[in-house]
């Protein structure tokens, strides 16, 4: 169905998606402009930023196709169809985030991953079979993580929204904060990293695949990032649930 409601107006779909191809490609000159002029951003090269951000899209992409519909909670709630989502036998969390799944995403989804194939061999040098194999599965499993993670900030924001009705703010404060991910959290300030691991795990999310790759992440670091998924997953479904028992029916 969202296929269908999305390529039903394929000249609208094509300007969406050359959006979003144009704005890939300008990021990629302004990466290209900046080491025209240094060697090296936080000592990473330009292979291994193009990584980060490559890396970033991954994970932003994927949330973004299967969890679409957690942006659509607002709209739910005031239209009254989130009552009917609730006396339905289908979970209601996962009735509302699989509500849209954007074909389009999926299609920007393909270069990328293409991309990423071709910069691993740059980064990962002159490595061992066995190491890169190693690399490569501790890159995919940490970008899931990244997904779970990025899962349970729809959540929490989704329950803030049940209790508010207002959601655009929040969301949005959301994705300026995640869009900061796309370059190497080395380049900010020990504070700002701090904020960025451990307040809202961004780092955590989009940074750590990439720095699995480059062996730049230490074992204690890839448990804390099972940790923090594990984590705000839990904290999430109980503020989701809790969230649930203060909401009030459009007809009440």
């Amino acid at each position: 169905m969202a296929f269908l409601m999305q390529f039903g107006n394929r000249w609208s779909s094509l300007g969406w998606l050359g959006g979003k191809m144009i704005r890939f490609i300008f990021f990629f000159i302004f990466l290209s402009a900046i080491f025209r002029h240094v060697p090296s951003v936080a000592n990473y090269s330009l292979a291994e930023v193009a990584l980060f951000f490559l890396t970033f899209n991954l994970v932003d992409i994927g949330a973004q196709i299967f969890f679409r519909g957690l942006y659509m909670i607002g709209r739910d709630i005031r239209e009254g169809d989130m009552d009917f989502y609730l006396i339905q036998p289908v979970h209601p969390l996962f009735r509302i985030s699989s509500n849209l799944v954007d074909f389009l995403d999926f299609l920007t989804l393909i270069p990328v991953t293409a991309l990423i194939f071709y910069m691993l061999p740059k980064v990962m040098g002159n490595l061992s079979s066995v190491e890169i194999l190693w690399r490569g599965f501790l890159y995919l499993l940490l970008c899931v993580n990244g997904v779970l993670i990025a899962f349970s900030i729809h959540v929490l924001i989704a329950s803030i929204t049940v209790r508010t009705q207002q959601m655009e703010t929040t969301i949005w404060l959301y994705r300026d904060i995640s869009s900061l991910g796309r370059f190497p959290v080395d380049v900010y300030s020990n504070l700002f990293q701090a904020f960025l691991t451990f307040v809202v795990p961004i780092a955590v999310m989009v940074s750590y695949p990439s720095k699995a790759v480059l062996g730049f992440l230490s074992l204690e670091q890839i448990f804390f990032s099972f940790i923090v998924s594990g984590a705000l997953l839990i904290f999430s479904q109980f503020t989701w649930k809790s969230a649930l028992k203060k909401y009030c029916s459009v007809s009440s």
